[in-house]
């Protein structure tokens, strides 16, 4: 890869309008240094030296999608509350628009707490609630997401599921069904729960562990099981395109009788944590401009393996991608 295919590359995709649907979060981090045991438990002290906050879920790809240059809304749901309160501050300093971040006192805003001892992970905390968005709320974001799809013209739908709850069986088709209305191609990001309710979409991207977790059959990452997985899954969703991420073993992608399996480029890989969001967003980047099969991957898979050289979730950007 060069600085001139860089280039060139970042510059088609330079300001697409992208809307994300999906599950949003935010990380945290306490970092500090652990240097005795407690008296009371058999557990190590942090003495805490700073606390972080970073976008995470369906905003870690807003994210990703941001720093590639592009124009990006991003449609979920968020308690009233602290956290929901940084995580739209957080956006908004990054340039994403939050109209159709819905705040609503049944939910709660999902954070992730990480204690870490420089890099030494000791626990994670998980405050969620995963129920699905009621009928309600699921009304007013299809509200005010179809104003926006009538006042901007949207290029792709990133559609970022992290089994949280603003993607359920329900919304999903609903949300469907009205991209479909306005022809407007649709990426998927699945999670185990609702895997076979996006049917129809133009790029669905599962990785390796969901694809084994959801099919009746084992898959293994060659080229020979991939393809009858991918088959099976076309069989179910009849979409377009399909991607399956490998983790070291690189990335697949088919569209009816094309199959490319690239294999991952080798780099020192200090985190994994984020990589499938950076993929799914270049991804979709690469198809709202219409780029083949192998431009898709090849891109997806750079750019997903250049932010696993970052300690924590680090989004991709134009900078990095020079650099």
């Amino acid at each position: 890869m060069t600085n001139v295919q860089a280039s060139l590359f970042l510059e088609r995709i330079k300001g697409k309008k992208v809307l994300v649907v999906g599950d949003v979060m935010i990380d945290q981090y306490l970092t500090g240094t652990v240097n005795r045991i407690s008296p009371e438990a058999p557990v190590p002290i942090l003495m805490h030296q700073n606390t972080r906050h970073l976008p995470g879920g369906a905003a870690n790809v807003a994210l990703n999608l941001s720093g590639m240059g592009a124009e990006v809304w991003l449609a979920s749901a968020i308690g009233n509350d602290d956290m929901g309160k940084k995580l739209t501050e957080l956006l908004l300093n990054n340039n994403i628009h939050t109209d159709l971040l819905l705040e609503s006192e049944l939910r709660m805003t999902t954070c992730k707490t990480r204690v870490m001892a420089g890099k030494q992970h000791l626990l994670r905390v998980d405050q969620e609630r995963r129920d699905a968005i009621d009928d309600d709320l699921l009304r007013n974001l299809i509200q005010k997401i179809t104003a926006i799809l009538g006042h901007y013209k949207i290029d792709i739908v990133v559609m970022q599921d992290y089994n949280k709850g603003v993607l359920s069986t329900n919304s999903i088709r609903q949300l469907l069904e009205l991209f479909n209305q306005w022809n407007i191609p649709v990426t998927v990001d699945p999670k185990f729960e609702n895997f076979f309710t996006y049917r129809n979409v133009t790029l669905f991207k599962p990785n390796l562990a969901e694809l084994r977790a959801s099919l009746p059959f084992s898959v293994e990452p060659n080229l020979t099981s991939l393809k009858k997985a991918s088959a099976y899954l076309r069989s179910k969703l009849d979409c377009d395109i399909i991607v399956i991420t490998l983790s070291d073993k690189g990335i697949y992608i088919d569209r009816q009788d094309e199959h490319l399996l690239l294999p991952t480029q080798e780099r020192l890989i200090a985190d994994v944590c984020g990589a499938g969001d950076t993929v799914i967003s270049v991804a979709s980047l690469a198809v709202a401009e219409k780029f083949d099969l192998h431009t898709i991957a090849y891109w997806a898979s750079y750019c997903g393996t250049l932010v696993c050289q970052y300690p924590g979730v680090m989004p991709i950007s134009r900078d990095m991608l020079m650099e």
